[in-house]
């Protein structure tokens, strides 16, 4: 028997001095009669068996040389040149099969890397069919599922678990993410990714703790803007009974309309601050069947007052169609209402806001609001609905807290809708609320926690 280290030597030779480095070399087979009259074989010492004719030609496949197919026979003129095409044709079926067992042994060795990669993650990894039966769950998600053994191949995933959440998320039509509550508290964020023609990949992430800092921020939050409102209630009345206690100089009025303004901005403030922390709590929202265009209309009337002041023309083009939405009719009128009182903020006196009511091609209704303001810079335009960002600086004189647009991206995710801002500086600003169509009756509002 030969070593391996050996027997590399030896096939390392013949492929670059024997008969078959000769094939490989000049790209066509040939035929040795008797190896004894022919320098191309090569013998190597304790050969085991004595070879006297040989035929051999190379594999092929796709174009490229991939290897060389031999016979041998231990007696002379055992081969003719006409036997070549009959072990062409053999080689050629040759070469696919190994290049088929190279892409399988390839496979395979991704398919281990990759399942070793899968079954080590902490986060659950969940594979499905279209049928929704699993093809593949490691080790996190059987725990999440509290499944104690790996279920049965293609075993339908309503199964597994009873989790109404993570179903729905996995059904047809649903949304690509979203929060998974499990039976002991915590809390999973699933991700979806559809895969054409095989199923759906899930991964779910542990998100209790962030959900609990959001907790703790949340009540931080409404605490502490419970806490304001009484001093700043003592100092508005303080404001006031200085006004009454007698006759006060011009600049002791104007300091006292500066303490007044600033004292109404921080009421403004912790109105909107508990506004947003409502919103993420989803306390208490009234659900029901809304004519978006007559939401839209009625927001109107609170931010009229503000366009006449500023001499300001409302130009409202309304809807082909009546648009029907499921939702919350107070908070869509709030969000309709800030996007509307922004517009009118930023324009400058004697201008226009143009407020225009359609339904888009996701069946969506779509209200977009347009001012001739100064409009914002592209490198601000990623930022304008973060809370208390003020997109333009010049303009810090402008009344307002920085949560209004925040307020609006709250109560449009709400919705299952969305808002965004198209903008160039000088030429003025759109904001645009898309909120779903009611189908068939189905409500588009998002889930109200237990």
């Amino acid at each position: 028997d030969l070593s391996s280290e050996r027997a590399a030597t030896i096939v390392g030779t013949i492929l670059t001095e024997g008969f078959a480095g000769w094939v490989l070399k000049n790209g066509r087979g040939d035929v040795i009669h008797d190896t004894r009259n022919d320098e191309r074989w090569l013998v190597y010492d304790n050969q085991p068996y004595d070879v006297r004719s040989v035929i051999s030609t190379p594999l092929r496949r796709r174009q490229r040389v991939i290897g060389v197919l031999t016979l041998v026979q231990d007696e002379p003129n055992q081969f003719k040149e006409a036997d070549l095409p009959l072990l062409e044709a053999i080689a050629g079926q040759a070469a696919i099969a190994l290049e088929n067992a190279q892409l399988f042994r390839q496979t395979e060795q991704e398919r281990i890397k990759l399942s070793a990669i899968i079954n080590s993650t902490q986060d659950a990894v969940l594979v499905t069919n279209a049928k929704n039966e699993t093809l593949l769950i490691n080790p996190a998600a059987r725990e999440i599922l509290g499944l104690k053994r790996e279920p049965t191949p293609l075993q339908p995933l309503t199964e597994l678990t009873d989790n109404l959440e993570l179903l729905r998320i996995l059904s047809p039509n649903s949304p690509s993410s979203g929060e998974v509550p499990l039976p002991d508290g915590r809390t999973m964020w699933a991700n979806v990714v559809e895969i054409p023609e095989m199923g759906r990949v899930t991964v779910l992430q542990d998100i209790s703790a962030f959900k609990a800092l959001d907790k703790l921020k949340r009540d931080f939050v409404t605490a502490f803007t419970h806490d304001l409102r009484t001093p700043l209630a003592t100092l508005k009345g303080y404001i006031e009974l200085m006004r009454m206690d007698g006759p006060i100089s011009v600049r002791q009025e104007e300091d006292l309309d500066g303490m007044s303004r600033a004292a109404n901005l921080m009421k403004s403030l912790i109105e909107d601050l508990l506004e947003l922390s409502r919103l993420e709590r989803l306390e208490e929202l009234k659900v029901e069947e809304i004519d978006f265009e007559a939401i839209v209309l009625s927001s109107l009337s609170t931010v009229r007052p503000l366009a006449v002041s500023k001499e300001i023309d409302l130009i409202v083009a309304g809807a082909d169609d009546t648009l029907l939405v499921q939702g919350s009719s107070v908070l869509l009128s709030r969000a309709v209402s800030n996007l509307v009182d922004n517009a009118i903020k930023y324009t400058p006196a004697g201008g226009r806001v143009n407020i225009n009511l359609t339904k888009n091609g996701q069946e969506q209704a779509v209200v977009s609001i347009t001012d001739n303001g100064p409009g914002i810079s592209a490198k601000d335009l990623p930022r304008v609905f973060e809370k208390f960002f003020r997109a333009r600086p010049e303009l810090d004189d402008t009344p307002g807290t920085g949560l209004g647009l925040a307020i609006v991206k709250t109560i449009a995710e709400q919705h299952r809708g969305q808002v965004w801002v198209e903008s160039q500086p000088n030429k003025g600003s759109t904001f645009t609320l898309a909120i779903p169509l009611e189908q068939n009756g189905t409500p588009a509002f998002a889930d109200e926690p237990a």
